[in-house]
């Protein structure tokens, strides 16, 4: 009996140890995993520390909207990729200051700064001089929205603005151009009556990305 314990008492603490080994693995695997996650973050929003009270200097939004003016190169991957929120626009696009404001507080309604990355976030692209240029990255830009863009009077679609496009996982699911119908003259401020409404759509629209299950 003695010997049989003798021989099994080695086999026992290989194991043992083993299994010390294999956890203390498993755990710094999951440690590195979370380092990572936390670093790419992180690394999603370098260069973007400044981007609110950029766009609050341009836009009548408050000091703390959730507004993030990305490249055209993030904005391609999140076209391609992302969930959240896009919008065209240009700093002196009067209906922009009566859309983005309003777009701001559906946002805020809505919650959906409890996302994480750029979902969390509203993604601001200026595609004016692209338009100006017709050039490369506008053209691919339409190619991304064309089936949810106004024809311009020659019958191509056209990045009007502001646009706001809803997206979950690569793929638009509604979109919103202008203010609301009733406001004639882009230049006069909305009424307490056409803010409610617009916030309506933006929320139904909003509503569209958090229902996509991704």
């Amino acid at each position: 009996m003695k010997k049989q314990l003798a021989l099994l008492l080695p086999l026992t603490l290989a194991l043992v140890l083993s299994a010390c080994r294999a956890g203390n693995s498993a755990g710094q695997t999951a440690e590195n995993h979370a380092g990572a996650a936390e670093t790419a973050a992180a690394d999603i929003f370098a260069g973007h520390e400044n981007d609110a009270a950029l766009f609050a200097e341009i836009y009548p939004v408050s000091p703390e909207n959730p507004f993030i003016i990305v490249s055209y190169e993030e904005l391609v991957k999140f076209l391609e990729y992302g969930t959240g929120i896009v919008v065209f626009g240009f700093p002196i696009c009067p209906r922009c200051k009566n859309a983005f404001p309003v777009l701001e507080k559906a946002f805020n309604e809505m919650d959906m700064g409890r996302h994480a990355g750029f979902r969390g976030k509203i993604l601001y692209y200026d595609m004016f001089d692209d338009r100006e240029e017709n050039n490369e990255r506008y053209q691919t830009l339409v190619k991304y929205t064309k089936d949810f863009l106004r024809n311009d009077e020659n019958g191509n679609p056209r990045i009007y603005s502001p646009d706001v496009f809803f997206i979950a996982a690569g793929r638009i699911v509604g979109n919103h151009l202008d203010t609301v119908p009733s406001l004639k003259n882009p230049r006069d401020a909305l009424n307490d009556e056409q803010k409610a409404e617009l916030l309506k759509i933006y929320m139904d629209e909003i509503e569209k990305v958090e229902d996509c299950g991704c």
